[in-house]
């Protein structure tokens, strides 16, 4: 431990306060007890006290000092805080992303705030969020103009203001309102004027329906990567996907949080080619809770929600080209509980399957003559494998290498708790299969294959 390198030291620290979604440092203090070898790894480096919250003032004190001239990311809390600006202030310069979650009044929070946005320059990145039962004037906006620096915006239950209206250097917009009182030209309008913008997350409900009976005079023009639309009524999402239609190799997901029947009543009532400039999709994940089906890929993306239990759930969109589906991803505790469902029926071109599911369902997707041919990568996340699965994955990696089809290239085992298969059953595995790799983890690596 104390031949570490500081660099790496310093690492273990960022990576425990990412990791846990921690905003302060107050879970690297015990590292810097370790020895003075590891105290002065971590205190030397900076960026390892750049994140600052108002929860303790004696920790952002010291992070403060600490921190000297790296890039702070600010949390501002929704107690009263008077303490915390003037502490804060020195370090405006330096502040890169700001959080606010207040219960104030927007008159109090710009007194929080002294000549805020002009007072942090370098801010890229602007999180607002509202407690539901504080009432905002819209009319009276506390904000001045914002520095070209600003590129991510986030807006929970705030105003979008005039100032918020006249950014044109945006990459990313999120906007959760739940009475919004705007009609959705203003929106339109704003979206189209920031051609830059690559990231919108909308989850909005009109204050009055007939904010929504306007509708924009042409489709928006726009370079979307991905659009997220978490609505509550048909009416909303359709208005809003037929109004911003993406360019190919754009992302879009569409969540109706109630009733799986309005996601039919809103595909219907868009255009045939409008879903298809999407491009067929390459990528799927399967999730039970919220329920989801994704069809992801590099040309295209498209976000289901619906009930994944059942084959039902794929032939209800004949739109969806399964048959060009490429990488699979499972995360169902329950699948196909009261029909079975083998997913390489409808993906025959599958070469990538991730799964997070019961083992005894495992076996289905090995049963003849479901195994996809082009299947090349295996990847399993906490499936309890036993000796016994793992055994019957052999002859399946076996039967693979005598037939036609391709043979399996590489097999990924993931676990949260620790529990491995035993070296002899990773020997008789590699056997037949190129590479197995085993780990220790939480989540399917980010690129499958």
């Amino acid at each position: 431990m104390t031949r570490l390198p500081p660099e790496i030291i310093s690492h273990i620290a960022r990576c425990l306060l990412h990791e846990n979604h921690i905003v302060d440092a107050r879970l690297i203090i015990p590292l810097t007890h370790v020895c003075q070898y590891w105290r002065e790894s971590i205190v030397s480096a900076p960026e390892n006290w750049a994140l600052i919250s108002s929860r303790r003032k004696g920790l952002a004190a010291l992070s403060l000092e600490r921190s000297k001239a790296a890039p702070l990311e600010v949390w501002l809390g929704s107690d009263e805080v008077p303490w915390f600006p003037g502490l804060l202030v020195p370090y405006f310069q330096t502040t890169k992303t700001l959080h606010v979650n207040t219960d104030s009044s927007i008159d109090e929070l710009a007194k929080q705030l002294p000549n805020f946005p002009q007072s942090m320059p370098n801010l890229r990145s602007l999180s607002l969020t509202r407690r539901w039962y504080v009432n905002w004037d819209r009319s009276i906006d506390p904000f001045g103009p914002f520095s070209p620096t600003l590129k991510c915006l986030t807006l929970f239950g705030a105003p979008l203001y005039q100032s918020f209206l006249r950014l044109r250097t945006l990459t990313k917009l999120v906007l959760t309102d739940d009475r919004f009182d705007l009609r959705p030209d203003v929106l339109f309008d704003f979206l189209e004027g920031n051609r830059s913008l690559e990231i919108v997350e909308l989850s909005i409900t009109p204050k009055e329906p007939s904010l929504w009976s306007m509708q924009h005079r042409t489709a928006v023009r726009n370079r979307l990567q991905r659009l997220l639309i978490h609505c509550h009524d048909p009416m909303s999402a359709r208005l809003m996907v037929s109004s911003i239609p993406l360019q190919r190799g754009a992302h879009l997901e569409i969540a109706t949080h109630n009733h799986d029947s309005w996601l039919g009543e809103v595909l219907h009532q868009i255009s045939t080619t409008h879903l298809l400039n999407l491009s067929s999709p390459t990528f799927m994940q399967c999730q039970s809770y919220p329920r989801l089906i994704h069809l992801l890929g590099p040309n295209g993306t498209f976000s289901l929600n619906s009930f994944p239990g059942s084959v039902d759930t794929f032939r209800e969109f004949p739109l969806l080209p399964l048959a060009t589906v490429r990488e699979l991803h499972l995360r169902h505790r329950r699948f196909g509980d009261s029909q079975p469902l083998n997913p390489l029926v409808f993906f025959p071109a599958l070469e990538t399957l991730a799964v997070d599911c019961g083992v005894n369902l495992l076996c289905l997707l090995f049963s003849k003559p479901y195994s996809s041919p082009s299947l090349k990568t295996l990847i399993f996340l906490d499936c309890n494998l036993t000796e016994g699965f793992l055994e019957e994955l052999a002859r399946f990696a076996s039967n693979r290498r005598n037939t036609a089809s391709t043979p399996l290239h590489r097999v990924v085992i993931i676990d949260s708790k620790g529990k491995y298969p035993s070296i002899a059953s990773i020997d008789a595995l590699e056997k037949h299969v190129p590479v197995v790799d085993v780990r220790m983890g939480k989540e399917f690596p980010k690129n499958l294959t």
